[in-house]
């Protein structure tokens, strides 16, 4: 990555089977930062109200998963769960129908006590709703999917909100994502719908500088831009800009693997992806900040048939060797789950390892539907996973990311060089989408001063003109063939008066 030219990475590690996998690129579509898509987000309603979801193709998530005490179980986060799910005893289950009843009322805001509100999300669960770690930690990190946790209790809730909000909103699921690539496919969405209104490319080309005086932006391949407006770059085009100006860059350390299997037991069924959470403390390098993971398989369009990918991330606010510690130890976990699933045999087992069995959901999975005795989680695989690719890097971003709770790992300032080049505050380390609107919006008013008319296009206007010439050019392809049907008509009357004359001929 550093040879292509993008600043904002390092502590680059990249090792490709080749030797095993015939690897064919082009077969893979593979994300440096992927995101899931909340079915209740301002995103997902900006890609409809602007027709951009034509370009695109969801497919529905909805598997979450913890872990918790060296097991992984399935997420908890509807009535139903908490009425069938038999490892719940009944206080718990009353706690828990209580904390869904409040959160997804109307007025949740107006029964937390003020002095409830300085209180960490975590302290605030246990002291209203007497929730257990492993029951809070569920809510936190993998319903809110939160980075950090010392995360205060307004914020904290919006985000658990924001999923048990977005259920059954388009089906029994909370989160899609876009098919064949994730954020890249959507980023190409938008540039299509710009192309159209006349917005013009510039590919594999960098900014150089930027003369505020005459306006003027200069490119490397020597031409020259004239700007009316103002000049926005990502943090890879202006990274040296910004350190010499003394702004502190911030860590996010990341791994992508593509293993050689299938990994169907992470998902449910007719999905192709997945999300596990590590909380904090939850591994034994005793992490400090929680380890997402997800988890997306052949049917998502972006590994052949046969592999998976997994995308695993965690913050790193002090050195990137603690936050790489724990990425590998989480991935270890992962590795001995899914041998385990996939090669276990039940026959080799008597009765008595198997507790809690459920005959309708019988199956040895991460999903949780099976719990295991202490024989079956020591079950040690006689292979190993393989990989096709494993990538490890540290990915820098402008926003620190334990301070940056409210704006989803962005937050209001606005990073400016000294020649006047407004920087993103992109990438971050939120899972989701949410807070790109905001950033956008953000970087709009600083351009023209509000945002009262920010994405204020007709598109309703563009779809009737769009939907008149696609009925036009149907019309004029009928009446193409309806004439093209008389002529041929024609042609065999023709035909047949000739044949008809032969005939009598003949006879």
């Amino acid at each position: 990555m550093k040879q292509t030219g993008f600043k904002n990475y390092k502590n680059i590690k990249l090792d490709i089977n080749d030797h095993d996998f015939k690897i064919v690129s082009r077969d893979y579509g593979i994300d440096l930062s992927p995101k899931i898509l909340f079915t209740k987000s301002n995103l997902l309603s900006l890609l409809i109200k602007s027709r951009v979801y034509h370009y695109l193709e969801f497919q529905s998530l909805s598997d979450f998963h913890t872990f918790e005490d060296n097991a992984f179980g399935k997420l908890v986060s509807s009535k139903e769960d908490i009425f069938t799910d038999e490892s719940l005893n009944l206080l718990v289950k009353r706690k828990l129908m209580k904390f869904l009843k409040f959160i997804v009322s109307e007025d949740y805001l107006a029964a937390i006590k003020e002095e409830d509100k300085s209180l960490t999300l975590k302290e605030y669960l246990s002291k209203s709703f007497k929730l257990e770690d492993k029951f809070s930690n569920e809510l936190i990190y993998t319903l809110g999917l939160v980075n950090n946790p010392t995360i205060d209790t307004l914020s904290g809730l919006e985000r658990i909100r924001r999923y048990l909000l977005s259920l059954n909103v388009y089906g029994n699921f909370p989160t899609v994502y876009s098919k064949f690539g994730g954020p890249g496919e959507i980023s190409q969405g938008f540039c299509r719908s710009a192309a159209v209104a006349g917005t013009i490319y510039k590919l594999n080309t960098k900014l150089v500088d930027y003369d505020t005086e005459s306006k003027v932006a200069n490119l490397n391949d020597g031409s020259k831009i004239k700007i009316n407006e103002r000049v926005v770059s990502s943090l890879n085009q202006s990274k040296e800009k910004l350190e010499s100006l003394g702004k502190k860059l911030h860590e996010i350390s990341r791994m992508v693997i593509i293993v050689d299997k299938p990994c169907c037991e992470w998902f449910n069924e007719g999905e192709s992806a997945s999300v596990v959470v590590f909380p904090p403390k939850s591994l034994e390098s005793n992490n400090e900040y929680p380890v997402e993971c997800l988890i997306m398989g052949s049917g998502t369009g972006c590994c052949p048939d046969g592999k998976c990918i997994w995308y695993l991330h965690t913050i790193a606010p002090t050195t990137n060797s603690v936050a790489e510690h724990d990425l590998n130890t989480a991935l270890k976990k992962m590795e001995e789950s899914i041998l385990r699933e996939s090669n276990f045999d039940f026959e080799d087992f008597d009765e008595g390892d198997l507790t809690m069995v459920n005959e309708n959901k019988l199956g040895l999975t991460p999903s949780g539907t099976l719990k295991l005795s202490q024989s079956l989680q020591n079950f040690k695989a006689k292979e190993k996973l393989r990989y096709v690719m494993k990538l490890e890097f540290t990915q820098l971003t402008i926003v620190d990311q334990t301070e940056s709770f409210k704006g989803y790992g962005y937050n209001d300032e606005i990073a400016t060089t000294k020649d006047g080049i407004i920087i993103s505050n992109m990438p971050s380390s939120e899972l989701s989408y949410d807070g790109i609107i905001e950033e956008a919006k953000k970087l709009y008013r600083e351009i023209v001063g509000d945002d009262v008319d920010f994405f204020d296009v007709d598109f309703e206007d563009d779809e009737e003109e769009r939907e008149m010439n696609e009925f036009n050019n149907m019309k004029t392809a009928m009446d193409m063939d309806m004439e093209m049907d008389d002529n041929e008509q024609a042609i065999l009357d023709e035909s047949e008066e000739g044949q008809s004359g032969d005939l009598e001929f003949e006879l």
